[in-house]
């Protein structure tokens, strides 16, 4: 037996064994799909259904999302979870097996004419009415919500913009899409500025709206199914209206009101939302050729009013409906979105190459409002495998082209760019504007110059000089003060291999050698680490980004609190996870004293603490904490061994219970005697108090320095 003949056997055998089934037209091999028409007689109604069975069963159908049977019977559109083909809508779970699958499809089919057919049931969502949409074209109008309640029955005009107007396919099947820009009155739809500006940009329109409050449901129907004719909209539209659509459609409308011989009437309804309600609109298209309105002469004896003497009416035309979308801004990111610290800010990103130009599509995306673009640099051929950019963009300069790019992606969106570097303008004119102006300044520049400027500003909002070390080994992201201190510090530490030079880069301009999913894998747990810190509204840090894929798959993320000491020029990077080691350490040891020694990378007065050794000889209690040298001074030659030196001592740090973080003379002699000992190195050691009990934990940062110790802020 043919495989064919054996999948037709298979169905006809599951049909008739299920006793509420009947075939109705026969199961035969149409193309590719098994093709037939059933009656299900199922809780005292009998439904009708085209069914179509894809040849590849029980794998689904190819062209839709997780559907394999279709049921279709097109006079059930308007019944909830029917499509507007008339096929049933819902996704079974997938299933390999051809009989357990289809027995199971049928017992979706019967739960739908249970739930939605029968008893109605309307589901939590609201469930938008069902057009028979026009077809041969597709017109489409995108809109928000507006500060606007329109009464019932107000009418007027809107205005819109034509996005697009294309011809898609071999068969040149017309698509447009129109946002719209508003209504009379300033009730305005609200998308951004500059997107605004695009919009006005492009071929602007009139058409007209009525407001009729309830939805235009064809009511006789079962479902959800929205009326179909001119003339059944008359009990929704004012004769006040009626008349002036014919007038305005015979001569009083000029061309601002027609696209291509058609003018779009929107109607407008109320529907529920979470909060209350909020308005909707469905779109007509009304040929200037084929008016949907008649009009008649009223006999002399039964004119009640002399200024009227004829009397308008709707035809039985077809409604030419088109299709809307509310992509309002809580709809548009409503499936996902950076916190809103973020979104609302002014964003500055300086810089917009490998990093700056993804940063600027990731915050697009998550639903920024306000960002500044500053790069005063060309894109080159150099650019493309790794910086959101294309071929046709060459030789443009990058803010101008990633506008172009952003406006694509929001409607919500306002840029503006900045096209030559900051040293251009005076440093008090900068200071003036960022701390007007700016929240939050991204630094992606990787340039000296910038941090220089931005440590000048005393800038009072958020900074974040973000940077990739050669061959994506390591990603950073410096905050606070002293940005350019810090980075030298921090890069000096990560950084173990020199920038590359790479022909098209730049005339003698070195830069980072690391390809687009290497940068943009690493620039998305950054940004998650800042964005996860404004959620929680934790302080933000100096952090360290690096992936080991040894072994082990990890990907360590090191936040650094800072400190500094401007009397010597000395500053602290400390990880936060050695803080907290310290922290569980002294809390497991209360009441009694403990501590240990801190390691780390040293650049003659700056200082990252990386990490904690314990002491495993020790003497303590509650006013005492001696450690003695046990295995520690192996332990550390092995780790000065393992990082080439890179790591090193810097200090101790111990705690006081109960007590404060004031150094002890004890503490002092101890600090002494280490800077004087030849063996271990350091003239300058870092010490840490920290002041604990069974629930707080503090601590203050010293060095010694010229026989005393001297206190970090």
């Amino acid at each position: 037996m043919k495989e064919e003949d054996k999948t037709l056997s298979k169905i006809n055998g599951l049909l008739k064994k299920d006793e509420d089934l009947v075939i109705v037209q026969n199961i035969r091999k149409e193309d590719n799909y098994y093709i037939g028409k059933i009656e299900v007689s199922y809780l005292n109604e009998i439904l009708s259904f085209d069914i179509a069975i894809p040849h590849n069963y029980p794998l689904t159908h190819p062209n839709s999302d997780n559907i394999s049977i279709i049921f279709k019977n097109k006079n059930y559109i308007g019944v909830n979870h029917v499509n507007l083909d008339g096929s049933v809508c819902f996704h079974p779970d997938k299933d390999d097996n051809f009989d357990s699958k289809f027995i199971y499809e049928i017992k979706c089919l019967k739960q739908w004419i249970k739930d939605y057919y029968i008893l109605k049931k309307e589901d939590e969502n609201y469930a938008y009415l069902i057009h028979n949409i026009e077809s041969g074209c597709i017109n489409k109008l995108y809109f928000t919500n507006t500060k606007s309640n329109f009464s019932k029955n107000s009418f007027g005009t809107f205005n819109y913009s034509i996005f697009s107007d294309e011809k898609f396919g071999e068969k040149k099947f017309p698509v447009k899409k129109f946002f719209r820009l508003g209504f009379d009155k300033g009730k305005d739809d609200t998308w951004s500025k500059t997107f605004i500006e695009h919009l006005k940009e492009k071929n602007c329109k009139k058409g007209l709206y009525y407001f009729i409050e309830e939805e235009p449901l064809m009511k006789k129907n079962i479902g959800r199914k929205g009326i179909e004719n001119w003339d059944e909209l008359k009990n929704y539209l004012s004769d006040e209206f009626i008349e002036y659509l014919y007038k305005g459609l015979k001569r009083e409308f000029n061309n601002n009101y027609y696209h291509e011989n058609s003018l779009f009437l929107i109607i407008g309804y109320k529907i529920p939302n979470n909060e209350s309600y909020e308005e909707h609109w469905d779109l007509i298209r009304i040929s200037k050729k084929n008016i949907p309105i008649d009009y008649k002469r009223i006999p002399k004896n039964e004119q009640q009013n002399s200024n009227k003497r004829f009397e308008h009416c709707l035809k039985t035309n077809k409604i030419n409906w088109s299709t809307t979308e509310n992509i309002d801004y809580s709809r548009f990111f409503g499936r996902g979105k950076l916190n809103d610290k973020i979104i609302n800010s002014n964003i500055l990103i300086i810089g917009c190459g490998a990093i700056g130009s993804s940063l600027a599509e990731i915050l697009v995306r998550g639903g920024a409002r306000n960002i500044v673009l500053e790069d005063f640099d060309i894109i080159k051929g150099g650019n493309l495998c790794r910086a959101n950019y294309d071929l046709n963009e060459m030789v443009f300069h990058k803010t101008n082209s990633l506008t172009k790019r952003l406006k694509a992606i929001s409607p919500f969106v306002n840029i503006k760019t900045i096209s030559v570097k900051l040293n251009n303008y005076d440093i008090e004119k900068i200071k003036e504007v960022f701390n007007n102006n700016v929240d939050i300044i991204f630094d992606c520049s990787t340039d000296t110059e910038v941090t220089y400027v931005i440590d000048k500003l005393n800038f009072t909002g958020k900074t974040f000089s973000l940077a990739i070390t050669n061959n994506a080994k390591s990603f950073v992201s410096i905050t606070g003060e002293n940005l350019t201190k810090q980075a030298k510090t921090i890069f000096d530490f990560v950084e173990n291999e020199a920038p590359s030079y790479f022909e098209g880069t730049g005339c003698g301009y070195p830069t980072f050698e690391a390809n687009y999913n290497d940068i943009n894998a690493l620039l998305n747990v950054g940004l998650k680490v800042i964005n996860n810190n404004y959620s929680k509204s934790k302080k933000h840090e100096s952090f360290i980004i690096q992936p080991d894929f040894g072994d082990e798959l990890i990907i360590d993320i090191q936040e650094y609190e800072y400190y500094i000491l401007n009397y010597i020029n000395s500053a602290i990077h400390i990880s936060k996870s050695v803080l907290k080691r310290i922290e569980e350490e002294t809390k497991f040891h209360y009441p009694k004293e403990f501590g240990g020694v801190f390691i780390g990378y040293k650049s003659d007065l700056h200082f990252v603490i990386t990490d904690i050794l314990i002491p495993d000889q020790y003497k303590n209690g509650q006013t005492i904490f001696i450690r003695e040298p046990g295995t520690l001074n192996e332990r550390l030659s092995e780790i000065h061994k393992m990082t080439n030196g890179e790591i090193e001592y810097l200090g101790e740090w111990h705690s006081h219970p109960n007590g404060p973080t004031t150094p002890s003379r004890t503490d002092i002699n101890a600090m002494q005697e280490i800077a004087k000992d030849k063996n271990i190195n350091i003239d300058k050691p870092l010490l840490m108090i920290a002041e604990v009990d069974n629930i707080s934990f503090g601590k203050d940062l010293y060095i010694y320095d010229n026989k005393k110790l001297k206190k970090y802020e």
